[in-house]
């Protein structure tokens, strides 16, 4: 079979050096390349060398993934950023997401690459007739009213997911990284609040098809309701199919995560 090359220019355009720098680790044998014995002209850059080369100092150059609380800052831009992901009718607002704030400081995570928000998850213990209000098409999410949150050491609580999202780059495997990463680390946030608080039942709707898929693997049941929701009432019996789902997430070929909405 032919072998397929890279010209130099696509290689330089590649790796992001000059000419100069291209030649110089060509010869010294940092950058893989073919010459002819006996030749001083003619260099080839076989593609599936520089592609491995290239995947390589990407994954080395790649600012590593934390998640934490999310900052206001970081709240503006996940207001920002949901534009692109939802109907305004599901967009709750900045100031109104402050509000919440003030009431439980713990209910927002964000994914970082860097010191930048790549993706973020809400979890918040809200009253439950609220909830069903949400459910049942009475109420929008932007109406929930700060009083209706609860603290984390109250007692039988329910709780409410409303999002899950990611900031799209329009780069499938890194969106697709990004997404593994928010949901995994979504679900270990959850079973740790399970652990420390009386939960007694995790409510979500699903905004999008990849919200309903991943709350059906979840282990999530369809409720009635006018919006389309779902509940767990024992998170703790499905912590082993939802580690195991958390173990299998890098073979999944589903995205989890809402994609950007058609323009």
């Amino acid at each position: 079979m032919e072998k397929a090359y890279y010209k130099p220019e696509e290689v330089m355009k590649l790796l992001g050096i000059s000419k100069a720098t291209l030649n110089r680790r060509a010869e010294d044998g940092s950058i893989p390349s073919e010459l002819e014995e006996g030749r001083k002209r003619g260099r080839k850059y076989p593609k599936e060398a520089i592609d491995a080369h290239v995947k390589l100092l990407r994954r080395k150059n790649r600012a590593e993934l934390t998640f934490g609380p999310a900052t206001n800052s970081e709240l503006w831009a996940s207001y920002q950023n949901h534009f692109s992901l939802y109907e305004p009718e599901d967009i709750v607002t900045y100031d109104r997401l402050l509000e919440w704030r003030e009431v439980n400081p713990d209910i927002f995570m964000s994914a970082r690459e860097g010191n930048r928000r790549i993706a973020g998850v809400t979890i918040m213990p809200l009253e439950e007739a609220v909830i069903k209000s949400i459910i049942d098409g009475k109420i929008s999410e932007q109406n929930i009213q700060p009083e209706a949150i609860r603290e984390w050491t109250d007692k039988d609580l329910a709780v409410y997911i409303p999002s899950i999202s990611i900031h799209h780059t329009g780069d499938a495997q890194k969106d697709k990284h990004r997404g593994r990463f928010i949901i995994k680390h979504a679900i270990k946030w959850a079973i740790s609040l399970e652990r420390q608080y009386d939960i007694k039942k995790w409510y979500a709707i699903a905004a999008t098809l990849e919200g309903k898929k991943l709350v059906e693997h979840l282990g999530f049941e369809k409720i009635a309701g006018k919006r389309d929701a779902y509940l767990l009432t024992d998170l703790r019996k499905a912590i082993q199919p939802i580690k195991s789902f958390i173990d299998n997430l890098e073979e999944e070929g589903e995205s989890f995560i809402p994609s950007p909405k058609a323009r």
